[in-house]
């Protein structure tokens, strides 16, 4: 049986220059607490390891435990890692360096560590996973730091006068108290003015001196302070010198890769969970992870006192279909959610990484909460197909947003930065909106390759792509829970991209993923392959706005005094006459800020 570990936190700090200078740097203490505001990621264990101008911090979340030969930090030689992730091809990558090495451990996190020393910084393309993890070279002095190709698990950094500073979660380089506390305001009004989901810039946070290492890139940092960005993968250009394969065989490609993809997400025996939304993405994935076992599958609904309502939720009859057509394979529990929200609610899903501008938020943890209550570490997650593979295509807002494809118009995607703007914001941030937006067409057009329409996707997989993997990996890791991506496999996602984008779609019928709906055909019901595109479904709107409204009446004096919410938004005087699309990101702006400005535990530079 191959041992892994789930998801983790990691931290460190580096010193530059001088180590025994005087100044006000980052020490142990300092990473101690970082790994202890990452307790959520890990709570299986800690682990601490320094030397003159170095520091790594290492918080464990064990699938199965492997006992202290898989701790961290881990070093081999004069190489010292913190990991956070799954390679999934470690066994592989194991047998082909056991000609080289000599294992002690089972982990894959001892496997990235020998293949780097073996293949050197190279060693990222043989990684198939997700991951990101900081590795010390005690000969060159360098400290690498690595996220995978689409940027599931995520990786901060901070860089002071004479340090750097990194970490799993903003939260935690706050912790440290070598980080000012204080907003990007740049930052924020763009995820305002065109949502948190629309962000072209892949390493800003709204956190001033906080950025995000950037999916598929390597930063390599010098003794000296200097830092070497190299980015290791992108998108596959669509070859267009080659006719395509016929549609049986692409469904084959697919449903061949798709199946590798799942099978080795179930490495290790690991107990695992599904979420089975009704939706084609879920219910692919849970049938194909339960020919080998028994799956419990959780499915959202909406209700009071735990009892769904009788409306609205229309992806639980559709999950119970296919819970029914997959017999006992599966066990199916029901996460029941409620429609009203309160201030506590804001305050779990509030990330540092970005303004929270989506209400579900408070279901995606709530079903994550649902994987823990059962026991279970680690959960199956169906995002992904949609961005990769035309999913969305069927939707309005696609259609008036993006491209229709009955009637292919490339004006329609001048008002895509439009269509996720906020409303309600200040007059300030309205003044900034052409440029904002303009940046994000600019970007679409001058950047991004291909044909209309697989430009289109291209933007969703850097920005929408990008967020909603972001989210779900905070909310998941928030449960001590990890998230598994099967339509995430660098190798589908780039045999996505290989094929001509007009191939995923039926454009006479506005439907996207044809390829993955022909691979599904006899293992999923019809009914199921038919039924139109459904989004996560929303809470009754009704009941969100009035427990809002609620919220912004009862604590209207704070919202008015806080100097960021005033100058992002106009506060509404009547809460009542406006929507949820306005009063939630109004809240979710005003708790994202008095989490940032809560008191540091050490001083901070200026």
């Amino acid at each position: 049986m191959t041992v892994v570990f789930s998801g983790c936190g990691i931290a460190g700090t580096l010193h530059f220059g001088d180590n025994t200078a005087p100044g006000n740097r980052p020490d142990a203490a300092a990473v101690h607490r970082m790994t202890t505001a990452l307790a959520h990621r890990g709570p299986s264990g800690e682990g601490m390891w320094q030397q003159p101008g170095i520091v790594l911090g290492h918080r464990r979340l064990a699938v199965t435990g492997i006992g202290a030969a898989g701790d961290q930090p881990m070093t081999r030689d004069h190489l010292t890692l913190v990991y956070n992730g799954e390679t999934y091809n470690a066994p592989a990558l194991r047998a082909e360096l056991s000609a080289h090495f000599t294992f002690t451990s089972r982990s894959d996190t001892e496997v990235v560590l020998r293949a780097w020393q073996y293949w050197g910084a190279n060693a990222v393309h043989r990684l198939e996973g997700m991951f990101a993890f900081a590795l010390w070279d005690a000969r060159t002095r360098q400290l690498s730091l690595v996220r995978d190709r689409i940027g599931i698990k995520p990786l901060y950094y901070h860089q002071g006068k004479d340090f750097l500073l990194f970490a799993s979660e903003i939260e935690a380089l706050l912790a440290s108290g070598h980080v000012p506390r204080r907003p990007h305001h740049e930052t924020l009004a763009r995820q305002l003015l065109c949502s948190s989901t629309l962000q072209i810039d892949q390493s800003a946070t709204p956190v001033e001196r906080v950025r995000s290492l950037a999916p598929a890139t390597t930063l390599t940092v010098s003794p000296d302070g200097r830092l070497d960005r190299h980015t290791y993968w992108q998108l596959p250009d669509t070859p267009t010198d080659s006719a395509p394969a016929s549609a049986t065989e692409q469904a084959h490609q697919l449903a061949d890769l798709l199946g590798k993809s799942v099978d080795s997400m179930l490495m290790g025996d690991v107990p695992v969970a599904a979420f089975l939304s009704g939706g084609l993405d879920s219910s692919a994935i849970s049938a194909l992870a339960s020919r080998t076992r028994t799956l419990p599958c959780v499915t959202t609904a909406y209700g009071d006192d735990g009892c769904p309502s009788s409306e609205g939720n229309e992806d639980l009859t559709f999950s119970r279909a296919v819970a029914r057509h997959l017999a006992d394979r599966v066990h199916h529990h029901v996460s029941v959610q409620p429609h009203v929200l309160g201030l506590e609610d804001l305050d779990a899903v509030c990330d540092l990484a970005a303004v929270g501008d989506d209400p579900r938020h408070v279901a995606i943890l709530g079903n994550y909460q649902a994987v823990r209550d059962l026991g279970l570490r680690v959960v199956l997650n169906g995002q992904g197909a949609d961005e990769i593979m035309g999913g969305y295509i069927a939707r309005p807002a696609f259609v008036r947003h993006i491209l229709d494809t009955r009637r292919p118009d490339t004006s329609t995607v001048r008002s895509l930065p439009a269509s996720r703007q906020i409303p309600g914001l200040s007059s300030h941030l309205l003044a900034l909106q052409p440029q904002a937006h303009a940046d994000v067409l600019s970007y679409y057009r001058d950047v991004l390759t291909g044909p209309p329409l697989e430009r289109v996707h291209r933007l969703l997989v850097h920005t929408q792509l990008t967020r909603v993997v972001q989210f779900e990996d905070f909310l998941a890791m928030r449960m001590s829970v990890e998230a598994r991506f099967p339509f995430l496999d660098h190798r589908l996602v780039d045999w996505a991209f290989q094929q001509p984008f007009t191939t995923h779609v039926d454009a006479s019928a506005r439907h996207g993923k044809v390829h993955l709906t022909t691979a599904m055909r006899g293992t999923l019901p019809n009914r199921l392959l038919d039924r139109p595109k459904a989004v996560f479904p929303f809470p009754d709107m009704r009941a969100v706005q009035a427990s809002l409204a609620a919220l912004v009446t009862e604590h209207h004096d704070e919202l008015t005094s806080d100097p960021l919410v005033n100058h992002m938004f106009a506060i509404p005087a009547d809460p009542a006459a406006v929507g949820p699309e306005t009063l939630w990101p109004l809240l979710a702006l005003w708790r994202w800020h008095h989490k940032l400005r809560a008191p540091a535990r050490a001083p901070v530079p200026a």
